[in-house]
């Protein structure tokens, strides 16, 4: 009897099993290809008499179910009443018999990263032990309520899992295409429940919060009264783009794009692509993925030369939709991300959208009911925007 508690050791030791063994079952909550005992296994796929594998909260990896469709020697445990969550192997050869059992599925994350602990039993292989039959006979009551995969089902559950990805990787901290896992409880800001978060915005010492709302109703009074970016004033469409104008004062709050010289000619000349851009994001409901890709690719679109940023890009959108976007820029981005958790350098689009959109739109704050109080709704329809009250740094 041994205690594996160690990923490199599980490795080796179902590795020496898989090899050495004539014959393997094994029952497992989830399983994921991509690593050398799921390789080592389809190898030895004749050797397996019996695998029964789990697909809750779609944790086992489609390219499992393909690998195993129309295999006699595996069934799934598809719709599980209650959570389908063993971890059984056994190994049997004429002079010998081994099994582990513990906490490790056949996953990679088991295998690689996880803290898992395994215990190693086993025995002659000719003798009738309680233990090993007690194995033999649950594995087989696991495979009385698996059943084969067909592959118009292995195919729907690719489809499925392709969608749930995205959520499973933020419930596990995993946010854009970073390798940095930091859950929404590791950030002061984002852990904050609405009445933490109102007090927050509420304490701006640069700007004031009031005059914080009012700015963002008159933008918001002007995409409701203007049917396009193109269609409004240029001061206007100053005063949404961060630049200098008379007509608003106020016009650098929420990120001031002073800076930008082209950005400043092309707001100027009333570019078409900036105002064809904006059209892509809508004044109501949740902004999704897609429609922001088509707002960046359209964005893009105004800058032939380059001289294009993130910056820009999210000021505007923080002024159409102040509830989902927020505008990163030289005064907050310091504060943001390292409360956030990512790296500060190197922002680009898909991080943006990956790493601190998905983020705020996880937040308790930001999934509140919106107010009764006429104060706290103003900020709440500007609650992503505010964050800029809370990180601003002169």
């Amino acid at each position: 009897m041994k205690l594996i508690s160690s990923n490199k050791k599980l490795v080796r030791t179902l590795s020496r099993l898989i090899g050495s063994h004539s014959e393997a079952t094994f029952a497992v909550a989830w399983a994921s290809s991509g690593n050398s005992v799921f390789e080592l296994i389809q190898e030895h796929s004749s050797r397996i008499t019996r695998a029964v594998i789990g697909t809750h909260f779609y944790q086992t990896h489609p390219d499992v179910l393909d690998a195993f469709q129309g295999k006699a020697n595996a069934r799934f445990v598809l719709q599980p009443s209650g959570v389908f969550h063993p971890k059984i192997y056994l190994f049997r050869s004429e002079d010998q018999w081994e099994a582990l059992i513990g906490s490790a599925n056949l996953t990679s994350g088991a295998l690689c990263i996880n803290s898992e602990a395994m215990l190693l039993i086993g025995g002659a292989g000719n003798d009738s032990t309680s233990v090993r039959d007690e194995i033999v006979s649950l594995i087989a009551r696991y495979w009385e309520m698996a059943k084969p995969i067909k592959k118009s089902e292995a195919a729907a559950y690719r489809e499925v899992w392709s969608r749930k990805q995205p959520a499973l990787r933020r419930l596990a901290g995993q946010y854009g295409s970073s390798n940095t896992e930091k859950p929404l409880t590791a950030s002061s800001v984002m852990s904050m429940a609405w009445d933490r978060y109102f007090n927050a915005v509420k304490a701006d010492q640069h700007h004031g919060f009031e005059n914080r709302c009012e700015l963002l109703a008159a933008v918001a009074c002007a995409f409701a009264k203007h049917r396009t970016f193109a269609s409004m004033p240029l001061p206007l469409r100053k005063t949404i783009a961060g630049l200098p104008n008379v007509h608003e004062s106020r016009w650098g709050w929420f990120g001031s794009m002073r800076g930008a010289g082209y950005y400043h000619q092309a707001v100027n000349e009333n570019n078409k692509h900036l105002s064809k851009a904006l059209d892509e994001i809508p004044l109501r409901g949740t902004v999704t993925r897609s429609e922001y890709e088509k707002y960046i690719a359209e964005f893009l679109n105004a800058f032939p030369n380059g001289r294009h940023g993130v910056g820009i890009a999210s000021r505007l959108l923080a002024l159409k939709r102040p509830d989902q976007f927020v505008c990163l820029d030289s005064k907050n981005q310091r504060g943001l991300c390292r409360d956030f958790g990512i790296v500060q350098s190197g922002m680009n689009y898909d991080r943006y959208w990956g790493e601190i959109i998905e983020r705020i739109t996880d937040a308790p704050w930001w999934n509140s009911m919106r107010p009764k109080n006429a104060k706290e709704a103003a900020v709440w329809d500007g609650r992503a925007a505010m964050l800029d009250a809370i990180f601003y740094e002169e």
